[in-house]
């Protein structure tokens, strides 16, 4: 029998192809098919789409912000199209089986001023406590906060305060319900010395808010310890729940309430 020897070039070529492939399958063989789909799913746009998340970035570099120094990033939490599209299926996976219960809508203000900007929401599984998710996704959360917002948010990058409220309260904070009090975060949690340690990146979610047709972006006013600071907005009907229309018109009025108490 004749034996045939294979090319070094192309014997090295099949070993590495070889790698990832059994590395796959000794991670399924400890997972269920269900658990491999949710993390494991591909970016839905995909990895280099140009999407709003690519336009956002290019926007920023156009414009030649920095984000320079400041504490280390993990890797899981730089900035990138990779990471933002990670930590967006995971809170719509999250979400979808959770609901909003596992949910905090995110906002970010410059502390010398009253106005709070909403940048997001965040989701969390197991017993992650949103003080933990926050410290976790802190460096993401506060560098689109500031490309979000490059007027009012990014000279304060690295000083910015991130504060929380209810999953899917927008409509509450809207009519500036008196119970509704945003909690403000902190980077760094007592008694938690490596947060990447304590929290894995699978166990959060980020979806960072985004603008379409030159939205201006919703924010409201709070005191300091993050209560309401206009009344209440009484609803002219309990009967049903106001339109997406109403909710925008009432948006616009809030938010031109607010440039004119900023004035």
């Amino acid at each position: 029998m004749t034996t045939t020897l294979l090319p070094p070039l192309l014997v090295l070529v099949a070993s590495l192809w070889m790698v990832p492939l059994l590395t796959v399958n000794a991670f399924t063989s400890s997972i269920t098919s269900t658990e491999f789909s949710t993390r494991c799913a591909l970016p839905k746009k995909g990895l280099f789409a140009k999407d709003k998340w690519d336009m956002l970035i290019d926007e920023d570099e156009d414009e030649d912000l920095q984000f320079l120094g400041g504490p280390p990033v993990p890797r899981d939490m730089k900035y990138n199209m990779y990471n933002i599209q990670r930590q967006r299926e995971n809170y719509e996976s999250m979400k979808a089986v959770g609901g909003k219960d596992i949910t905090n809508d995110v906002y970010a203000r410059d502390p010398e001023e009253e106005t709070f900007w909403f940048v997001g929401k965040i989701a969390r599984v197991g017993d992650v406590t949103v003080e933990k998710a926050m410290a976790r996704l802190w460096p993401m959360i506060e560098e689109h906060s500031a490309r979000l917002r490059p007027v009012e948010l990014y000279p304060k990058w690295g000083k910015l305060e991130l504060w929380v409220s209810a999953g899917d309260s927008e409509l509450d904070v809207a009519y500036c319900k008196p119970e509704l009090q945003f909690e403000q975060m902190f980077r760094e949690i007592s008694g938690v010395e490596d947060i990447t340690k304590a929290v894995r990146s699978v166990e959060i979610g980020f979806q960072g808010e985004l603008y379409e047709n030159n939205e201006e972006g919703f924010r409201t006013v709070r005191s300091a310890d993050g209560k309401a600071v206009k009344p209440e907005v009484k609803a002219t009907s309990t009967d049903r729940q106001p339109t997406e229309a109403e909710i925008d018109e009432m948006m616009e009025v809030l938010n031109s309430q607010v440039e004119a108490n900023s004035d």
